[in-house]
């Protein structure tokens, strides 16, 4: 028998907080060498933007090169060193800028015995330690390369992010042998690059949604939170 999937973004939908922010918090509060937006990323990264927003480089693909070599600043890393870090930044920087109204959907659709997934362009491991805090098993994040206990700064493509999250969401879901009826399932996210999730779902719910998802969601009817 089929059953009703909710399907939650992270970042900007359950919570408020920026992942990357809490990254570097840790490292600074911890002293590490590594910081976030270094200066040498931001000069190699910055022109992409820039040719993003005028419309000369595709902004989608633009925001995945992001993604991608963001995770850069893990390399070397033992996975216990990222592991310690990914537990800081949740327990210090995500937990208290959860949307408690947006959680307390989350804990509807639980109670309901709906499939309850958080997908996220953030990496999977961290997406685990959420979903532990808040009772939910299935996590689909972007995956990282991990050889002999090191990060290598690498992830394993695709990065988990706009059209992205729809291939994975689909693979989890045959991997898994879950029977899903998407016509009476929920999807809740912030990001226009998130239509394609949105979409997928007979209930897409624009939650917190930035100016162009409220536009997009306003003329298609969608339900818009809060």
């Amino acid at each position: 028998m089929s059953k009703v999937a909710a399907i939650f973004d992270l970042d900007g939908t359950l919570c408020s907080a920026h992942i990357w922010e809490g990254f570097r918090k840790y490292y600074v509060e911890h002293e590490k060498k590594k910081l976030l937006l270094t200066p040498a990323f931001l000069i190699t990264h910055l022109p992409l933007w820039l040719l993003s927003k005028c419309k000369l480089l595709n902004e989608e693909k633009c925001m995945v090169k992001w993604a991608e070599d963001l995770n850069a600043v893990f390399s070397g890393a033992s996975t216990r060193e990222v592991s310690e870090a990914s537990h800081w930044v949740v327990d210090n920087h995500i937990v208290g800028s959860l949307h408690s109204d947006v959680v307390d959907i989350l804990d509807q659709h639980k109670q309901k015995g709906h499939v309850v997934i958080i997908i996220s362009a953030a990496f999977s491991n961290l997406l685990e330690i959420v979903g532990q805090k808040l009772d939910v098993p299935n996590t689909i994040g972007t995956k990282l390369e991990v050889i002999d206990n090191r990060y290598t700064g690498k992830i394993i493509k695709p990065a988990c992010f706009g059209r992205n999250k729809v291939k994975l969401l689909e693979e989890f879901i045959s991997r898994n042998e879950l029977e899903i009826d998407l016509l009476s399932s929920f999807a809740y996210a912030d990001s226009v690059f998130d239509i394609p999730l949105l979409k997928l779902v007979g209930n897409p719910v624009a939650t917190y949604p930035d100016r162009n998802l409220r536009q997009f969601a306003e003329h298609n009817g969608w339900q818009i939170l809060p």
